[in-house]
């Protein structure tokens, strides 16, 4: 009888810790959802910080659609090319200084610094500037074109960097089923050195097809965000809202969030292939970004260059050549 007592005792034991774990990964995966809606919340918080990332894409020419003619430029440069970025950003006095470098496939790389500073935008393009010349575009006129007749745009707007990235992130993550979600059980190491927790949205055969029935649903509440904050006109929005219900994500694709010990989200790792529309050709991008530095007061290094040449002056340059050629 002690026997089949000690016996019983065991099965309830390890009954009772299967369950345990049962229980335990269900409410891990909706804690997973939690912990990446505050951390997307906690955007809102971020007032400067120093970026790292790069940007890969490899994509059909078509991917775009009737998009507008600067979309479909910075797509031609970028569609077969590695983007290398780093750089400091404060919120308030709205201020950035970067350096792009673009890479196309078996070319020569570009290198193109960028500042924006006392709400204008300035960038050094190699073929078009002389080696200490850069081009100069207030940031209203720049916003006013890539936004096509949205609400009107200057620096005031690029204060609510961190309110419109933290609403774009809860308006992705809200609807996500925890159930696509995963965490390591060890923490990661951040690139400062620091402790992290990761948090991995994976898109397989099995969730695939409501992976792609909740972004298409998804869409419109983003590029709604974008165009009350006045970065997408009317024209854009409805461009935009069409191509991007297109994309289908395939498996494999993942999504890689770490948030460090405060909260913040530091590094993002988007591995995605998508195809669009009608289209089966496999389209593949690989986004990485690292923040550091949150909330510490910036050290900026360039300086408003000396030399600036506003965009009307280059076209009066361009119109003449071009001109000639016909």
């Amino acid at each position: 009888m002690l026997a089949n007592f000690k016996k019983t005792r065991t099965g309830l034991i390890v009954a009772t810790l299967c369950l345990s774990m049962l229980t335990a990964g269900c409410t891990d995966t909706a804690q997973l959802k939690q912990d990446m809606l505050q951390a997307a919340a906690k955007q809102e918080q971020v007032t400067s910080y120093r970026f790292n990332g790069s940007l890969q894409l490899k994509a059909d020419a078509t991917l775009l659609g009737q998009s507008g003619p600067m979309a479909l430029a910075l797509f031609s440069l970028l569609k077969d090319s590695k983007l290398e970025y780093s750089g400091l950003t404060a919120m308030e006095p709205s201020r950035m200084e970067s350096d792009l470098k673009v890479t196309p496939a078996g070319g020569t790389a570009i290198e193109i610094p960028v500042l924006i500073k006392d709400s204008k935008l300035f960038f050094h393009m190699p073929p078009l500037n002389k080696p200490d010349e850069y081009m100069m575009l207030p940031i209203a006129a720049a916003k006013s074109a890539a936004s096509a007749g949205s609400s009107p745009a200057g620096p005031e707007s690029l204060k609510n960097t961190g309110r419109v990235t933290s609403d774009l992130s809860k308006k992705l993550w809200e609807g996500v089923d925890p159930k696509w979600l995963t965490s390591p059980k060890e923490t990661v190491q951040l690139s400062d050195g620091s402790p992290g927790k990761k948090i991995t949205l994976n898109v397989n055969s099995k969730n695939e097809k409501a992976f792609n029935d909740y972004w298409s649903t998804a869409v419109p509440g983003l590029i709604d965000i974008l165009k009350t904050n006045g970065l997408a006109g009317s024209a854009n929005a409805e461009a935009w809202t069409n191509t991007l219900k297109q994309i289908k994500l395939k498996a494999p694709s993942a999504i890689d969030i770490v948030i460090d010990n405060q909260g913040f989200i530091r590094e993002q790792r988007w591995d995605l292939t998508f195809t669009s529309g009608s289209s089966t050709n496999e389209n593949k991008l690989l986004w990485t970004q690292s923040l550091t530095e949150l909330n510490q007061a910036p050290s900026f290094t360039k300086e408003t260059p000396a030399k600036q040449k506003s965009l009307e002056e280059l076209l009066k340059l361009i119109k003449p050549a071009a001109a000639a050629q016909k």
